[in-house]
């Protein structure tokens, strides 16, 4: 590990057996993100500190998956490092074979889901209807969140209890979403390319896709992901472009 990712502000510890790095940054971003998604709110801070730390949670989640999956394949030990706009495994070993490539990427957005289908088993239990909430998780995202604001309506949760759970839902259930379009960095563009081991196809792909998605966050009036998605275009055009020489 070098000095920039163990340096001043780093907060370092092991997780099942893999070493994991979190930079402070990461904590800002994820708080500017959560004040951008509840900045219509009258007291916003409540919900963006609770979305920083369930989606810290999330990101972890999905890099260990990544990472036990990893460990599992190359029998080597990878690591963590959670930084700036999301976070990255870094293997010891390489896969071997496309497959075991394969398994290592899908394994991040399986991962990343857990953390919803817990916070819905949880429910389930609190509400005395553990296989309904976990189905409504997993095939009815949408009704799940109409069932919670009826639970706060009829005081059989907090405002706060429900807050929590909407926001494990909507990251585990939206992360999941927009993680896996075939957009590279992101794990749906690996898995097009490891699947295709076409270079300039997913990188066209991705292109227009960040292009598509970014209009349509600007629309809805998101400023952070427009950003985000008109980065992930410039990263693919740069590859796209270098791969024709």
């Amino acid at each position: 590990m070098n000095q920039q990712t163990t340096g001043k502000g780093v907060l370092q510890f092991t997780l099942f057996g893999i070493p994991v790095l979190i930079q402070p940054f990461s904590w800002v971003i994820l708080g500017i993100l959560g004040l951008s998604i509840y900045s219509d709110m009258p007291s916003p801070l409540q919900p963006a500190l609770i979305f920083v730390v369930v989606g810290m949670v999330t990101l972890l989640a999905h890099e260990m998956g990544h990472a036990l999956v990893s460990r599992a394949v190359t029998r080597s030990t990878p690591y963590i490092v959670i930084s700036n706009f999301g976070g990255f495994t870094i293997p010891a070993l390489p896969a071997k074979t496309r497959l075991q490539h394969f398994c290592v990427v899908l394994a991040g957005p399986l991962a990343g889901y857990l953390p919803g289908v817990i916070a819905a088993i949880i429910l389930g239990i609190q509400v005395g209807n553990v296989p309904l909430a976990v189905q409504l998780f997993v095939l009815h995202p949408f009704v799940l969140q109409q069932e919670l604001g009826n639970l706060l309506l009829s005081g059989y949760l907090s405002s706060f209890s429900a807050l929590l759970y909407s926001t494990f839902f909507l990251v585990s259930f939206w992360w999941t979403v927009f993680n896996l379009m075939p957009i590279r960095p992101m794990d749906g563009g690996e898995l097009l390319l490891t699947a295709t081991n076409k270079l300039r196809l997913t990188s066209a792909i991705g292109i227009v896709l960040s292009i598509l998605l970014g209009i349509w966050f600007l629309t809805g009036g998101s400023i952070f992901m427009p950003l985000m998605l008109g980065y992930f275009a410039w990263m693919n055009w740069q590859i796209l472009k270098d791969s024709r020489r």
